[in-house]
This record gives C-alpha cells, sequence and structure tokens, in this order.
C-alpha cells in the first residue's frame, strides 16, 4: 500500500484545449463538459517556495487552492473558468512510491535495481488510477522517466507547444529538463537558478559595494577578503563566503570545462581548463582563506552558527530570517554560466480519456501556480516577479533574469551528479587538485 493523504477537492472552470493527435490542431470552439483531476504532491522540497512560507503541518495544500482559486476568479484567462464549461479537483498525495521498511536493503544487482523500478511504476500507475488522476505535479526526473514508460501523455504533440513558442514561454533551461530522449513530458512550474546571496547590510558596512553580474571571479576573492573577519589569533569570527555549499558545476562551467563526455564517459577533468576551475576553488579555501575548510556536512554548522557575508545557493535562502540576504548573479569566470535546477512540473496522465480539457487546465494552472513560487519558470512571470513578491527588488529580478539567460541545465546523468558531489567533499576535505581529479576519473572509469 502507498503512504496517501486524504484526498481534497477545489472547483475551477478551465478553458480551450488541444486534441492529442498527430497533428497539432486549434481549441475546441466549444466549452468541455468535463472534470480534470490533479494529483499533486504536498511536500516542500517539490515547491521552491519563499522563506517562512512552508508550514509542514498542511504542506503545500494552501498554495494549491490559492492558485486554484486565483484561476477560477480570473474571467480574461483563456484557460479560466469563464472561457470554459469543465472543473480542476485537486487530489493531494505524499508520495506515488511503496513506502519504504526498515528491514529492506537497497536494489543492488542490475535484476534487483529493474525489478524496484517495474515495482515503481506499478505503484505509480496505481495511484494514478485510485486518485483517477487527469493531471500529475513531477520532479524532472520523473518527468522523464514516466514518460518514456508510457505514464504521460507527449506535450510536443499539442498545439502551440512548438519549440519556438515554447522558448518564448519559458527559459528553455529549465524546460528542457522536463524533456526525455528529446519529448517534452511536463510544462515547468519553478526554477532556482544558483545565486549569489549576501548579507546587505554587513557589506555596507565593511565598505564592500553590493555584487552584481560586472563581477568577476578576481572581484570575488577580492572582496570576500575585505569581508572575512578573525580575532588577533586568526580565529576566523565571520566567513566572507562560501561558494561550495551547492557544489561547484559553475566553476567548471563558467571556466568552459565539464566532468565527462557523456558519449564515450571519458573524463574530462584532466584538461587544462577543469583543473584550474578546481584550483580556483581550492584557493578560496586555502590559498585565500575566505571560505572555510569543510565538507558539504559540515557547512551547516557554519551556516547556522554565523552566516558567512556572501555564499552561492538556490532561492529561497534557508538563512534569511531577518531578510538581511540579498540575490546578485554569480560572479563570471571566462564565461558567464549559472547551474539551474527546478523542482516541479505538471504533465498529462496517460490514462485520462478528457485530453482536450486536461490541456487546458495543464496551461491555465501552470500559469496560476507561478505565482506561488520563489522563482517561477516563466518568462512573464519572472518578469513581473517584484509585483509577485514584495521582498524581490528590481535589482533582484534582473538578477534572477540574468541567471536564467545564461543558464545551465542541472545534469540528467547521476555520473556527473556522483563525480561532483565526491569532488566537492574532497575540495572541503582539503585534497589537491590533482588527486581529486585522479579519484574523479577513477569514478568515471568504473562507472
Amino acid at each position: 500500500m502507498l503512504t496517501r493523504r486524504s484526498l481534497l477537492a477545489g472547483t475551477a472552470a478551465l478553458a480551450a484545449g488541444c486534441s492529442t493527435g498527430g497533428f497539432p490542431l486549434a481549441p475546441p470552439s466549444a466549452p468541455q463538459d468535463a472534470e480534470i483531476k490533479l494529483a499533486a504532491y504536498t511536500r516542500s522540497i517539490y515547491l521552491n517556495l519563499p522563506y517562512g512560507e512552508y508550514d509542514d503541518s498542511h504542506g503545500n495544500e494552501d498554495r494549491y487552492e490559492r492558485a486554484l482559486a486565483a484561476l477560477t476568479e480570473d474571467a480574461d484567462n483563456a484557460y479560466g473558468p469563464a472561457r470554459a464549461g469543465y472543473t480542476l479537483a485537486l487530489r493531494f498525495v505524499e508520495s506515488f512510491y511503496p513506502p519504504n521498511r526498515e528491514d529492506d536493503e537497497a536494489p543492488e544487482t542490475d535484476e534487483e535495481i529493474k525489478a524496484a523500478r517495474a515495482a515503481a511504476l506499478a505503484s505509480v500507475a496505481e495511484t494514478l488510477d485510485i486518485l483517477d488522476a487527469d493531471l500529475v505535479t513531477v520532479w524532472p526526473e520523473e518527468a522523464r522517466w514516466w514518460g518514456e514508460e508510457g505514464l504521460l501523455l507527449p506535450l510536443d504533440r499539442f498545439s502551440g507547444m512548438e519549440e519556438s513558442a515554447l522558448n518564448a514561454e519559458f527559459f528553455p533551461t529549465v524546460l528542457n529538463q522536463y524533456r526525455g530522449g528529446g519529448t517534452l513530458y511536463a510544462l515547468p512550474v519553478d526554477a532556482a537558478p544558483l545565486m549569489l546571496h549576501y548579507d546587505e547590510a554587513f557589506l555596507a558596512r565593511r565598505g564592500v559595494p553590493p555584487p552584481d553580474a560586472t563581477w568577476h571571479w578576481d572581484d570575488l576573492v577580492r572582496h570576500a577578503a575585505a569581508l572575512t573577519t578573525a580575532r588577533q589569533d586568526g580565529t576566523v569570527t565571520r566567513w566572507g563566503l562560501i561558494a561550495h555549499g551547492s557544489w561547484v558545476f559553475w566553476a567548471l562551467w563558467q571556466n568552459e570545462a565539464s566532468i565527462v563526455d557523456m558519449d564515450t564517459r571519458q573524463c574530462r577533468l584532466p584538461e587544462p581548463a577543469a583543473v584550474e576551475a578546481l584550483q580556483f576553488v581550492h584557493d578560496l579555501l586555502h590559498k585565500h582563506r575566505v571560505s572555510p575548510l569543510a565538507d558539504i556536512g559540515d557547512l551547516w554548522d557554519y551556516f547556522m552558527a554565523t552566516p558567512p557575508a556572501m555564499l552561492y545557493s538556490y532561492p529561497p535562502l534557508i538563512l534569511n530570517e531577518r531578510k538581511s540576504f540579498r540575490m546578485a548573479a554569480l560572479p563570471r569566470g571566462k564565461v558567464s554560466a549559472t547551474p539551474v535546477r527546478t523542482h516541479l512540473g505538471i504533465g498529462i496522465a496517460a490514462r485520462t480519456q478528457k485530453t482536450e480539457a486536461a490541456f487546458a487546465a495543464l496551461k491555465g494552472f501552470n500559469r496560476a501556480m507561478q505565482e506561488h513560487v520563489a522563482v517561477p519558470a516563466g518568462r512573464d512571470a519572472v518578469a513581473r516577479l517584484a509585483d509577485i513578491r514584495p521582498d524581490i527588488s528590481p535589482q533582484e529580478v534582473a538578477a534572477v533574469q540574468h541567471s536564467l539567460e545564461h543558464g545551465r541545465e542541472w545534469p540528467q546523468h547521476r555520473l556527473p551528479l556522483h563525480i561532483m558531489y565526491e569532488m566537492t567533499q574532497s575540495l572541503g576535505r582539503g585534497n589537491d587538485v590533482a588527486t581529486i581529479v585522479n579519484q574523479a576519473c577513477s569514478l568515471a572509469h568504473e562507472y
């Protein structure tokens, strides 16, 4: 049996949709009389919420319901209630998968892994049937996996889903994370570009200007040194920077380097550009001493004790309880490149018999939900972010836009993710760059 919460329902009328036939079709000329059901995750990990706006006792139900109410009240929305004759009902669920048992062992052999994946997919299909779901919220890995296994409808065949139209509506670096084998299986709701967060008041007291997109790596080092404070005995009382808490893809990508060639599985880290990028991060910790020498797990102690003056982090910033931290684009290396993640998409369940209405509901609710996340995935919603979120300044909106325009997709394959995690841990433990590269390439060879 799956772990499920009680099912809640809401109502909205949604507008015209499209056929899933082989050719794009125009929206139907008359409203469709259909009830569309959306199976939605409730836990915060699937929504990139602003700090302090998540209540663990209620999950995300309130946010979904507020978005649904706003969609219902929007009489001018082409995909809203005033333009259609069907309803949208919410069905909340904590998980689509079987609960883990303490005596279960992780699958190790290929046969065990294959059987576990098959069982998980069977549970997903069962849950969608139980919930009678037409739409479903998914994270990127699920969208690709479920779509390729036939549980989600391809969206490319719907009218208005041509690449040029999609790229005009969404930031491609976010949208493409919901593609599998070149096929789009969900529309993104949120985006999470890596940002340079900084304590605005502390920088002002230390005479350091607010960071912006003109900063280079050299500026980062110089200002981080000015912001690092210590006692006479050398004990650091506040670090100027933590740049490796969210891994260091940014360093490689901004130096035009990569981890591994995914076609050949050949390790690219011994190349000069990669070594130079890793050495820069290593120097932040060892040579310049502006960032604590610690692995990812131990960095939490620094975060909670005395937050650094600046840190690389994805919004929302968990340290921002006093609202003292602001966001800026990352300092650039040889090029501007920003790792971008996403936590929530919405797809159409292949089991639905109401494809036209489901597509209209998808479009309408996707746009409504973008008003309720920390950083939305759509270009228009990001442009209006200062209106959606009063705590965001126009300068921060510009920084988010810059970051998404120069975004790089979060890797989809486990190999570069595994290697990057181990490399970042090794940097924090103080290993030299040559050792880190050798160990990482061994992982690539053994994969």
